[in-house]
């Protein structure tokens, strides 16, 4: 979705931004240890406003959020009784958190500097399938070579017009084979979770992947695709 959206959705509440938990995720609790994540820094993009930030923070060394919505970041702030301050307009820092108001795609290694986990619940699956290429060259762009991600996805039926967009297994593989070892470490059936019940969805599963990258640069365009293919 373009920025507008999200400055929209924000700007609503409610079920607008339904995306929102208001607790940390069981897959984090489980994947992102207190040993796991000592010395570590964690890259969270479009971070919303997620609480799971705060227990990232409690054991790594640094959480990074992106996130270009000021609501939503202001709202992290005061939700979580955390005084911050800025070094400039676009940097709001508390502690060992930081939060950019920056676009995710646009971001370079130098204002991130050295990321050793990639945390995406809500990110992917915010994104249509004509802007995850740039997403994807962004998380290359901003990670190396061991950098491991938990990625959060949906996959459910029928397919909706908007976020949360269903991500299949093959999907993934898709995005993120070429250059990680991918393991779909869960994916439970959640036929209780609400968007069934709003959307009369045919299943819904909440997929888990722990992706940990071996290849810089392997993220092509899709006219380079076909041609790689031609070849």
């Amino acid at each position: 979705m373009e920025a507008a959206f999200w400055f929209d959705s924000w700007e609503k509440g409610g079920f607008y931004t339904g995306f929102h938990r208001h607790d940390i995720h069981p897959y984090v609790l489980k994947y992102f240890t207190p040993t796991e994540l000592r010395d570590k820094t964690v890259l969270v993009p479009l971070c919303g406003k997620s609480l799971d930030m705060m227990y990232l923070a409690a054991f790594a060394d640094k959480v990074i959020g992106v996130e270009i919505v000021e609501k939503a970041i202001l709202a992290f702030f005061q939700e979580n009784n955390l005084s911050y301050t800025q070094p400039d307009a676009n940097t709001y820092i508390a502690g060992n958190i930081t939060v950019l108001r920056k676009d995710f795609m646009a971001l370079t290694p130098e204002e991130v500097g050295p990321v050793h986990f990639v945390y995406d619940r809500a990110a992917l699956v915010a994104l249509p399938t004509s802007m995850r290429e740039a997403y994807l060259y962004a998380i290359d762009r901003l990670t190396d070579i061991g950098t491991q991600s938990l990625v959060i996805t949906l996959e459910y039926s029928p397919s909706l017009p908007s976020a949360p967009f269903s991500i299949s297994v093959q999907e993934m593989e898709d995005y993120y084979g070429a250059g990680h070892f991918i393991n779909l470490a869960e994916s439970p059936l959640l036929m209780q979770h609400g968007m069934v019940r709003r959307w009369n969805l045919e299943f819904l599963y909440e997929h888990g992947f722990f992706l940990t990258k071996h290849t810089n640069g392997v993220i092509l365009h899709k006219e380079e695709q076909e041609q790689a293919i031609c070849y």
